[in-house]
């Protein structure tokens, strides 16, 4: 039925494998997205006292003693 109504098959076979393409091409790279390695870490000239990962410091409270952050 579709036949009957494609006046240039040719034109619709380049259609059909340029679309299979892109549909290939745009899910190789969204996987690849996806699996990517996450950004390396950053160097300590960045930022020297920044590190989210350090124990927090003893505080002091306004009575001079000394309070543990936990």
């Amino acid at each position: 039925m579709i036949a009957r109504f494609d006046h240039r098959p040719m034109l619709t076979a380049v259609l059909a494998l340029s679309t299979t393409v892109l549909v290939v091409v745009v899910v190789t790279l969204a996987t690849l997205l996806y699996t990517a390695a996450p950004p390396a870490a950053t160097s300590s000239s960045v930022s020297a006292g920044d590190n989210p990962g350090a124990a927090p410091a003893e505080q002091v409270n306004d009575y001079g003693n000394i309070r543990n952050p936990r």
